[in-house]
């Protein structure tokens, strides 16, 4: 049984990996079923997803006796919002999320696993005049999706990284497209922030870039199973079984054909992203390498020491001061899981 005043600090800590507001509001709420469970995803159906919904088409999650529905909310702050309020039982957002969450409302919160260990920003620059590493970044002119959001936070995490005073690098918003490398190549930009989808395009398109995962600066996971502690608590035997299923449908993703992997999802679930199918296989490879950065054992696991320096960059950043970072998240689902 399942039991049931802006400043553009202010706007940078509201943002945090693509959040949509800055403090949980009025928003819609998805009611979970007698028996079954919601899984919330932030924005549309898409391919980085690919665990939880191969966990429903592989059969994973039929054959622990869990029954569970994914839905899609426009943002992350109100996918969280769903969590928490019980509508969901689970998110797939990023670390930061789980960091803004504990820190603006009173309901505990935990990553209950990682699905995607890396995030799903890449930095783009000129080839004959790449941008490789933070320091470069200093006096130069950088292209994001929009001032504020989850690119800028990204940047910053880097830069802090590296010391690298912020204002030392200019911050241009010219949206979030594969056509961003003309404004690259017009000089414009020196670099901008994309996703790993768009980055698949200007490599099969040949572009004169270089690419490179802003995660080997900011290694913050991308991808969580947000949870209420409360919840965890109260349904642990179905979390365990949830956890199991998420990592065997992970490790059936690494072990094969993607483009099985790929047909039977599509076959259930209307996914958004660029029709040609070599781009989609291209793509789940690209998520699937997010999962399994951290070693094959770590599949779905949380990696202590990947999370105290998320909250290290974090809070060095000035995105959110991350308290406690220990109660943030846990591994005992996970070790029971692998036990059973």
């Amino acid at each position: 049984m399942i039991n049931n005043s802006i400043t553009r600090r202010n706007l940078l800590q509201g943002m945090v990996a693509g959040s949509a507001g800055f403090m949980f509001g009025s928003m819609p709420v998805f009611a979970q079923a007698p028996g079954k469970l919601v899984f919330m995803e932030p924005y549309d159906m898409a391919l980085e997803y690919v665990h939880e919904l191969n966990a429903i088409v592989g059969g994973h999650l039929a054959k622990e006796g869990i029954d569970v529905e994914i839905g899609t909310i426009r943002g992350t702050t109100p996918a969280v919002q769903q969590v928490i309020t019980g509508s969901a039982f689970t998110g797939r957002v990023g670390l930061m999320d789980v960091f803004r969450a504990a820190a603006m409302q009173s309901e505990p919160v935990i990553s209950a696993g990682t699905s995607l260990h890396h995030g799903v920003f890449m930095v783009v620059s000129r080839k004959g005049d790449p941008i490789m590493k933070p320091e470069d970044f200093k006096g130069k002119r950088v292209g994001l999706a929009a001032l504020g959001g989850g690119m800028e936070n990204v940047l910053n995490l880097m830069l802090a990284g590296a010391n690298v005073p912020f204002d030392s690098v200019e911050r241009q918003a010219i949206g979030s497209n594969a056509g961003n490398v003309e404004v690259l190549k017009l000089g414009r930009v020196d670099a901008y922030l994309a996703t790993i989808e768009t980055c698949i395009l200007l490599e099969r398109d040949n572009e004169p870039v270089e690419i490179w995962p802003a995660s080997k600066f900011a290694p913050v996971p991308g991808g969580v199973l947000l949870m209420t502690r409360k919840f965890a608590d109260a349904n642990r035997d179905t979390v365990v079984k949830f956890i199991r299923a998420m990592r065997n449908s992970a490790i059936e993703v690494n072990s094969s054909d993607q483009g099985m992997i790929l047909d039977r999802i599509t076959a259930k679930f209307d996914i958004v992203a660029n029709e040609d199918r070599d781009f989609r296989i291209a793509s789940l490879k690209a998520y699937n390498d997010l999962a399994i950065v951290n070693g094959v054992e770590n599949i779905m696991r949380n990696v202590p020491e990947a999370i105290a320096l998320s909250a290290e960059l974090v809070t060095k950043a000035g995105i959110i001061e991350v308290k406690n970072v220990e109660e943030l998240y846990t591994n005992e689902f996970f070790d029971e899981a692998v036990k059973g």
